[in-house]
């Protein structure tokens, strides 16, 4: 259509617009929009051409009837209709070849004969268009390979990208990492090999660890521990151009149920966040929390294809930016109207994206099995395998906090929520030290008698607010009662 417009205006001018549109639309109405002539007497050739293919048409289509059938079983047919099927047909076999070259060649032809002010205006326009056109259709291609278990790109150039990602996060970001996958902890060396399902926490405000740290520390490298790895990211992000390139250097793909299914049905290990958006918005620098979606599809995921489930913390990712509250206000609001919501964070110098200098620590906890292969789990076993995996990242995150984590933060420990049994009592306190080192069950019953503590203490101030209020207002009352009586 653009080229249509474009070509039209090169013509200019009412007799060879007239003559263009004449010959475009011609006697044979509005199906004739994929050919149109660009001289002047392209019109009357057109006539001469469709006068002789009527003639032609009708005298075979008669000749053919009259050898099958007697002259008084002749139908008259309308010689319109006689003479355009043949026409329909073949314009409808070439209609899909002939749509956009058509167009262009016409805009070439049309060039010759315009203005060199106009030509220039041409060109220009329909360099702009190629080029939209190019970038629509690479950016679908890159979109639908987000989709694929299928490697993209040349290995060497995302080592490159890595190692320059990475590098400049240290210079320029002032971030680094501590990461167990690469030194190769003694506890993993089991997993070498074998394929699992990942999950990192928490989400944080800008996903800084995974994408420095998890999607380029080795995905590409041959040798490293978790070559081959795939990270699931949010689908939105294969929509900014550049960044989407990278992504998909470092083995990331679109962060879907039907994608992670394939990527595990073909035998690929994947990293994946179950806290997604949710925990994003939630992220609080003085607070670890961990989010679980409703209906645990990371561990049905496992549970379907016989996968351990790895849990990974990265210590110090809440604590690169500080998160205002009307930020977070804000954030929450976009999410409501628009379904997306992008929290701002301040790091150094009080300027946003700018993340403070840290050095965050990767761990990995041990691997928890879910058995054989279930295509349809029970809900029994789906909580049970959860519970499990909840018991270890628990342990894991009670191991490191006070070596990884501010005092104050690690103090008040590690809140674990199932989104929608917020008020189940899911997390039973006493299961929770089951099986865990001694020194980690008396760190978890202080962390759980200071957590009663609080508790009993926000219970008080609860209470004694409405009677403070209630006394303050009754004094208040006796007081003005003396001014209101003389004013009256």
């Amino acid at each position: 259509l653009a080229l249509h417009v474009l070509a039209r205006w090169l013509l200019g001018g009412s007799n060879r617009l007239s003559a263009a549109m004449e010959c475009r639309v011609g006697s044979w109405g509005s199906d004739m929009l994929h050919s149109w002539p660009c001289s002047p007497t392209a019109g009357a050739e057109e006539g001469l051409s469709l006068a002789s293919t009527r003639a032609s048409s009708s005298e075979s289509i008669i000749n053919i009837a009259s050898e099958n059938k007697a002259p008084s079983q002749l139908q008259p047919q309308p010689l319109l209709q006689v003479a355009e099927q043949p026409r329909r047909q073949q314009r409808q076999q070439n209609s899909a070849s002939r749509g956009v070259a058509s167009e262009l060649a016409t805009l070439l032809r049309s060039l010759a004969g315009a203005s060199p002010a106009k030509r220039r205006t041409a060109a220009a326009a329909l360099a702009v268009g190629l080029a939209a056109l190019a970038a629509w259709a690479w950016a679908r291609h890159v979109r639908r390979a987000a989709r694929s278990p299928a490697k993209w790109g040349r290995g060497r150039l995302a080592v490159l990208a890595s190692a320059a990602l990475a590098a400049g996060a240290r210079r320029l970001l002032g971030v680094t990492a501590r990461s167990e996958v690469a030194d190769r902890a003694p506890h993993l060396e089991a997993l070498e090999g074998r394929q699992v399902l990942a999950c990192w926490h928490p989400h944080g405000l800008y996903v800084v660890a995974p994408l420095l740290f998890h999607s380029s520390a080795g995905p590409r490298h041959q040798g490293s521990g978790i070559y081959g790895f795939f990270t699931a990211v949010a689908s939105a992000c294969f929509h900014l151009p550049v960044f989407r390139e990278l992504l998909m250097l470092f083995n990331c793909r679109a962060a879907d149920r039907d994608v992670i299914e394939e990527l595990l049905g073909a035998g690929r290990s994947v990293f994946v966040c179950p806290g997604g958006i949710h925990e994003q918005l939630e992220t609080d620098p003085g607070q670890e929390r961990v989010f679980f979606p409703p209906n645990l599809g990371f561990v049905r995921q496992a549970i379907k294809h016989g996968v351990p489930l790895v849990p990974t913390y990265n210590f110090g990712e809440n604590q690169l930016y500080d998160i205002p509250a009307w930020s977070r206000g804000v954030s929450q609001w976009l999410r409501r109207t628009f379904g997306v919501g992008l929290p701002l964070g301040f790091g150094r110098f009080g300027l946003p994206f700018l993340p403070h200098r840290k050095q965050l620590s990767i761990r990995v906890g041990r691997a928890v099995e879910v058995g054989a292969a279930d295509a349809h789990p029970t809900d029994e076993r789906v909580h049970e395998t959860f519970h499990s995996y909840c018991v270890e990242l628990r342990q894991l995150f009670d191991e490191h906090k006070a070596t990884d984590l501010p005092p104050e933060v690690a103090a008040r420990g590690l809140q674990l929520i199932w989104r929608g049994h917020e008020g189940e009592e899911w997390e039973q306190e006493h299961s929770w030290a089951e099986g865990l080192p001694e020194a980690v069950q008396q760190q978890h019953q202080q962390q759980q008698q200071q957590k009663q503590h609080v508790q009993q203490l926000q219970q008080l101030q609860q209470l004694r607010q409405p009677r403070w209020d209630a006394s303050l207002a009754a004094s208040s009352a006796a007081a003005a009662a003396p001014l209101v009586r003389s004013r009256l």
